[in-house]
């Protein structure tokens, strides 16, 4: 039986993703999993893309995922911030000498968590566009020191099918509640 909308009949589909649509999301994952890179994902919030006009807007990452590609971090529990490059992969846009500035957000359960905010985006960002706001976002960082550049790359799934393609490899995200992982 199909739902009725005025004298418009509506069907309900469900779209299967074809090899083409989530291509380019398998080639980076694959490129990038077995790189020994440290693996982030989160939902993209309104505050972290711009959309609530936030003073500092930007993705958070926890401190402790960081602190094995910035040894800096390990060594000054009072860290100023960070600087370096990153490459937004699923949009082809480099962004340099972006910051990681330290902030206290809310862990599970409310508890707070030592983050770093990732500021200094150009305002044409994808990761400022308010469009993605909610978006499932996954950042890979290179442990480690050295100057080697981007020191983070990262993938905005830009529709349902890619987020499938995540989702099979990583399980739920869920809005608030991060998933890392990586080597170790």
């Amino acid at each position: 039986m199909q739902p009725r909308t005025g004298d418009h009949t509506m069907r309900l589909t469900h779209h299967q993703p074809t090899p083409t649509e989530t291509h380019r999301l398998r080639h980076w994952i694959a490129n990038w999993i077995g790189a020994n890179w440290l693996w982030h994902a989160r939902i993209l919030s309104a505050t972290e893309t711009s959309a609530t006009q936030a003073r500092r807007s930007g993705p958070c990452v926890p401190i402790h995922l960081l602190k094995p590609a910035f040894p800096s971090l390990a060594e000054d529990a009072e860290a100023r911030g960070i600087e370096f490059d990153i490459e937004i992969d699923s949009h082809g846009v480099r962004e340099d000498r972006v910051r990681g500035v330290p902030h206290m957000g809310q862990g599970l359960f409310g508890a707070p968590q030592a983050e770093m905010r990732i500021t200094n985006l150009s305002a044409s960002s994808p990761l400022r566009n308010p469009e993605n706001t909610g978006a499932l976002a996954i950042f890979v960082f290179r442990p480690g020191p050295g100057p080697d550049s981007p020191k983070c790359r990262i993938w905005i799934c830009r529709n349902p099918a890619e987020t499938d393609v995540a989702g099979d490899l990583i399980g739920p995200v869920e809005p608030g509640f991060p998933v890392p992982w990586g080597p170790g």
